[in-house]
């Protein structure tokens, strides 16, 4: 996670049903940094379950970020597009594939 203006990362969401509900990341590496002078990534790492109702389908998996000044990643793009796609920070999504021997 990495956030603009040196502002440091103070939590990390993740969710498996794509946005529905959410889980607390445990931040690692990078997650104490000097005020206003967060330049690197905050690495972190969440154990999330998979609901039963998955097996053999597909989940969508969104990470959304926080920084020291409240300021959260949008659902969306939105308003914020523009053709250099700068400054496009919204929620990181995929989509995988649950193995159906889970």
């Amino acid at each position: 996670a990495w956030s603009g203006g040196g502002r440091g990362i103070v939590g990390v969401d993740v969710s498996v049903d794509g946005g529905a509900t959410w889980h607390h990341a445990t931040l690692e590496e990078g997650g104490v940094q000097p005020f206003n002078r967060a330049w690197a990534w905050t690495l972190w790492s969440v154990d999330v379950p998979i609901p039963k109702s998955a097996k053999g389908g597909e989940l969508t998996l969104c990470c959304r970020a926080t920084d020291i000044a409240a300021n959260s990643q949008p659902e969306s793009t939105g308003p914020l597009w523009n053709m250099r796609g700068l400054a496009t920070n919204s929620w990181n999504k995929i989509t995988v594939k649950v193995d159906k021997e889970y």
